[in-house]
């Protein structure tokens, strides 16, 4: 057996989807509005007969941005037709600061009396409520105890929750 030959030459520019222009510009219109889509930037091959116009952003905040309008034409067919519509970021757009998850983005005061957080994944005080303890292997009694729960208290959880409530003032 031999290796299936990749695809490595880099597509011709479709002639047709290439002067479409006004086609693909009326299409970001649809998307952004006629005061969003500014000057045409630059066409280029995405495939055969599949071609990507680049259209700079005049939206305010979005400057570095460009609408991306993909057009694509069948084979022997006269005219393209719109793929798709987005609006990407360019050179120099200001985007988004990486996403960071709230166990690393809470500060000292970010939270007050009465807040609940969501636990981790890895909480030794939880565990999986299919592999419940051996005094509750019985299905009728877990079922009656609501322990349908995705994560029930573990044998850790439940020490320290006795023990915060024998330490704390009596509920």
């Amino acid at each position: 057996m031999t290796p299936t030959a990749t695809k490595t030459k880099a597509p011709a520019l479709d002639e047709i989807g290439a002067q479409a222009i006004d086609l693909a510009r009326a299409a970001a219109i649809v998307d952004g509005g006629p005061d969003a889509v500014g000057e045409h930037q630059t066409v280029i091959a995405e495939d055969d007969r599949v071609v990507t116009h680049y259209f700079a952003s005049t939206l305010p905040g979005y400057v570095g941005w460009q609408w991306a309008v993909t057009l694509a034409r069948a084979s022997r067919a006269k005219e393209a037709t719109v793929d798709e519509v987005v609006l990407l970021p360019g050179e120099g757009a200001l985007l988004a600061p990486p996403w960071v998850p709230w166990q690393e983005r809470l500060r000292p005061g970010d939270l007050g009396v009465g807040d609940i957080l969501p636990t981790t994944a890895d909480d030794d005080r939880l565990m999986p409520s299919y592999a419940e303890p051996d005094e509750l292997a019985d299905p009728e009694v877990a079922g009656d105890l609501e322990f349908g729960r995705p994560r029930v208290l573990s044998r850790l959880g439940r020490d320290d929750a006795a023990d915060r409530w024998y330490s704390g003032a009596p509920g």
